[in-house]
Formats: C-alpha cells, sequence, structure tokens
C-alpha cells in the first residue's frame, strides 16, 4: 500500500507540474505583435510614409504573425530583425517584450540613395546609405521624387567607401543625390586607380590612388570646390593627389594647384 500511495502521489504530481506548464504556455503565448514606424523619413516629402514603405510594413505585420502562439520566451530578437531588414524599404530599430503576451516592433523607412546597373544596362540594383540593397528596378529613379539616385559602378568591396562619401556629402551639400551624379573608377596601375566623382553641376572630383587615403582626398577636394571660382564648377575635371612628402594636393580645372 506504501508503494501504492507514492505512486500515486507521484503521478498527481506529475499531473499537477503538467497542468502548471500547459497554464503558463497558453498564459506566456504571444497573442500580439505591434509594429511600429519611427520617424517616417519621406513625411516631410510627402506628406506621410512612401507606398513602398506601406507595403513593407503590412508584409512585416504578416511575416511577424508566424511568432504568434508562440512561447514568448522564445521568440528571439534576431528573429524579428531578419524578418524586418528582408522586407526592401524598412530597417529594424529595436523591440519591447511586455508580458504575458505582446510585442511591441519599432521599423524606420529605408531611403533610396545609390542605384547599381545591371551589366545590359536594363536594370537598377537600389542601395540605401549604407549600401544595402532595397529593391531592383527598371529605371533609375528615386520612389519619393522621381529624379535619378546616384550611380554607382564601383566593387562591393569599396561600397564602406561610397557610404562614407555620401556622408560627408550630405552634411556639406544637404544631399549626396542633390550633389553627386555618379560615382565610379577607372583602373590604372595598381597604386594608380581612380575613384571619380561626377557632380550635377558637371564637374568631375578625381580622387587618385583611392585605396589610399580617399576620404582626406575627399575632403580636400570638397574644401577646395566650395572656394573655388562658379563657373570652373561647370566642366572639367578637379583631382587630388598625395605628394611624396605626404601632403595633399588639389589640382583645379584650369590647372592652378591647391596646396
Amino acid at each position: 500500500m506504501k508503494y501504492i500511495r507514492k505512486a500515486i502521489v507521484l503521478v498527481l504530481a506529475a499531473v499537477f507540474i503538467a497542468a502548471v506548464a500547459i497554464g503558463l504556455s497558453v498564459i506566456f503565448a504571444v497573442r500580439n505583435i505591434n509594429v511600429f514606424s519611427a520617424g517616417y523619413q519621406s513625411s516631410a516629402q510627402n506628406g506621410g510614409s512612401s507606398k513602398e514603405f506601406s507595403a513593407a510594413v503590412e508584409k512585416i505585420q504578416s511575416s511577424l504573425s508566424s511568432f504568434e502562439g508562440k512561447a514568448i520566451a522564445g521568440v528571439k530578437e534576431a528573429d524579428i530583425s531578419s524578418a524586418v531588414n528582408s522586407s526592401g524599404y524598412a530597417e529594424y530599430v529595436s523591440w519591447e517584450v511586455i508580458y504575458p503576451c505582446t510585442i511591441n516592433v519599432t521599423v524606420r523607412e529605408r531611403l533610396e540613395v545609390f542605384s547599381v546597373p545591371s551589366e545590359d544596362g536594363k536594370t537598377f540594383t537600389v542601395l540605401d546609405k549604407d549600401c544595402k540593397p532595397m529593391a531592383v528596378k527598371a529605371t533609375n529613379s528615386n520612389n519619393l521624387d522621381g529624379s535619378p539616385n546616384v550611380l554607382v559602378t564601383v566593387p562591393e568591396e569599396d561600397y564602406p567607401l561610397v557610404s562614407s562619401l555620401a556622408d560627408m556629402f550630405g552634411e556639406k551639400f544637404l544631399s549626396v543625390r542633390a550633389f553627386a551624379e555618379s560615382i565610379g573608377i577607372q583602373r590604372g596601375t595598381v597604386e594608380e586607380d581612380s575613384l571619380f566623382i561626377r557632380l550635377r553641376c558637371g564637374l568631375t572630383m578625381e580622387i587618385r590612388d583611392y585605396k589610399n587615403n580617399a576620404e582626406a582626398k575627399a575632403e580636400a577636394l570638397v574644401s577646395a570646390f566650395e572656394n573655388m571660382a562658379d563657373y570652373l564648377k561647370l566642366g572639367g575635371t578637379m583631382y587630388c593627389i598625395s605628394t611624396e612628402s605626404g601632403a595633399l594636393r588639389v589640382v583645379l580645372p584650369d590647372g592652378s594647384v591647391v596646396a
């Protein structure tokens, strides 16, 4: 009898534990996933979000609904951010878990900045400010204002440099898209490859030996550009080189030198 009572106690304990576990799994299961937008970046121009961003948010909401019913403790931030960042026109900002059953996700609109033409020139891969792919389009036209994105024809390994230069141009001239038309390279010797930045005003900036000290050379070019006569900005090429002493030298379209 003693063994029977122990067995009954163990069975009842197991049933109780199972009941508690089932109850907790129900109580702490995901029931609500809310997606919030942090500062529509296109609102100042469009009076609201772009249609691409709105579609991306809907896609995110649909994708995240797959987590409903799962244990809230089992949902990982990486799962949430992956679903958001694969949407194209939205990027992950943060998440918040509110027990027992709610997850709030905050996203931000990604803006088109660059376009990479395909080999046949029939399509363009659109990139954001960090040179991360967003979509493939038939035309090089920005989804917000219809004007061209900056054409980029550089190896992917140079995308961080392109992004860095874009940040600098954006700080100086408000928008890299308003300032630059295209960014590409011209192969010379291994040490003398040049990066060309064609401006919308007609002038071209050339960073010679761009693999070395490109940001500093770009800053020198921008400084010279800001102080040069307006008529020189309408065409031709200005370039920056490093001298043997390591100093930077800018040569303007008319051949004059800025040390």
